[in-house]
């Protein structure tokens, strides 16, 4: 993840699920930030070349010659800039601000019309779908971060619309995330529902070649590669994959971390989470013995049974109903490839039966991630 800019927490909008709602309830949010603060601790943080974004609360309530500062900074340290944004407030004076800074634009949207009401009414929606088309055909790179509730995937028939959606995305050449809903229980779908949810939209991006995180993440994983925070293990007092620069210049962390409070951030990660998790029988919270761990690390401490960070994330029976089918999709690939290569007799009309034809192709190392194997 880039670098994110957080000069100010406030936000035009009150979505029901905003992760900032419980700190924005003891802490008041002004315009007090210190522009020159925050340049000069841009130009220090380490890791300043994965890219730098501006991030909030929502970043286009501040001035505009502000927004363009921080961007051109971005810019200038990185070769291009980010922002994230409700995209409510874009206009044209935005868009040739995104323009000079070639600014990755990432527009929060969970889908067209009634879908996105826990966000923002219809009419804000429609406009905003509309400016996500203009976007693009300006020219600027465009993503969209989507949370998948009951608004959008509590009925057959929302979740239909919604995977229409993402294809009308695909046409754009639109691609993103697609979150869980945590946090508020009037609009998270139960846990049962939620794994269905998200073996039905797996499913639904391996049938159209889509590659919405954070199921593509699992799929990286699983092939020897390194995904998002969420699956990486995660020392929630040193979170390195979501560096946080604030108005007057502190650096912290994660704001899925910080609630009541600003934590700020220790100099050193350790891996304590992991070795508890490792430590912990799976029946206690921990995730000892699951043959996922190298997949998914016990996800994110933000969404840690019971609040506590040293248990698993409750959301593990969805990331393991995903892992399980990628798993079965490259098992897949995997025997048919070698049993191309081995040579033999090739089942050409399917006639062999099944479970002797698997054995003789056996991956013994089939559920270790293959930079392992």
């Amino acid at each position: 993840m880039p670098i994110l800019v957080k000069p100010f927490l406030g936000c035009n909008l009150n979505c029901a699920y905003c992760y900032e709602t419980e700190y924005r309830k003891y802490n008041e949010h002004k315009m007090d930030y210190d522009l020159d603060v925050v340049l000069a601790a841009m130009e220090k943080v380490p890791y300043a070349d994965r890219g730098i974004g501006l991030h909030g609360g929502e970043p286009l309530c501040m001035p505009k010659a502000d927004v363009d500062k921080i961007l051109s900074k971005c810019k200038e340290l990185s070769g291009r800039s980010q922002i994230q944004t409700n995209g409510v407030l874009i206009d044209d004076e935005w868009i040739e601000i995104f323009k000079k800074n070639k600014t990755h634009v990432g527009v929060s949207c969970d889908g067209p019309g009634e879908l996105n009401s826990f966000r923002m009414s219809v009419p804000e929606t429609d406009r905003l779908i509309k400016t996500l088309i203009r976007l693009k055909n300006e020219g600027l790179g465009v993503s969209v971060i989507g949370v998948v509730s009951k608004a959008n995937a509590g009925t057959p028939e929302k979740l239909a619309r919604f995977k229409e959606w993402l294809l009308e995305l695909k046409e754009l050449n639109i691609g993103g995330r697609i979150n869980p809903c945590v946090g508020n229980k009037q609009c998270e779908l139960e846990i049962n529902d939620l794994v269905k949810v998200y073996r039905d939209l797996t499913l639904f991006c391996m049938e159209h070649g889509l590659t919405w995180s954070p199921i593509s993440d699992l799929a990286v994983k699983i092939n020897g590669g390194d995904a998002v925070c969420v699956f990486q293990g995660c020392d929630l007092f040193h979170t390195d994959s979501a560096t946080v620069i604030l108005g007057d210049g502190s650096i912290t962390n994660c704001m899925r971390i910080n609630q009541k409070d600003i934590i700020l951030r220790h100099p050193s990660k350790y891996s304590t989470r992991d070795e508890v998790l490792q430590a912990i029988p799976q029946e206690y919270g921990g995730c000892r013995g699951c043959k996922y761990w190298n997949y998914c690390h016990g996800g994110c401490p933000s969404t840690a049974i019971d609040n506590d960070w040293r248990n698993r994330t409750y959301l593990c029976p969805v990331w393991k109903g995903i892992i399980e089918l990628l798993l079965n999709a490259r098992k897949l690939i995997l025997y048919n490839t070698r049993g191309k290569r081995s040579g033999g007799h090739r089942d050409e009309h399917r006639d062999v039966p099944h479970v002797d034809r698997i054995e003789e192709h056996r991956d013994t190392h089939r559920d270790v991630p293959h930079k392992d194997m």
